[in-house]
């Protein structure tokens, strides 16, 4: 299955320096066998926003034209 981040309903939760929302929330790193490997911020709201955002565009293809000479 891969790490968890786990968000507790328990705790409170900050303004988020990036949207400005109250969902910031501090969430343990969970190993597959339940350990806990550390802990990180989380909005709630910018993580939506990335989910929902259209996929990354190609690299920059090399120009059209070709210098002369």
């Amino acid at each position: 299955m891969g790490t968890q981040i786990r968000i507790s309903r328990d705790d409170g939760s900050l303004p988020c320096e990036v949207c400005g929302f109250p969902t910031m929330h501090v969430a343990q790193v969970v190993a597959d066998d339940g350990t806990v490997l550390g802990r990180t911020l989380v909005c709630t709201t910018c993580q939506l926003g990335r989910s929902r955002q259209e996929p990354a565009a190609e690299p920059d293809s090399p120009p059209d034209e070709v210098p002369a000479g």
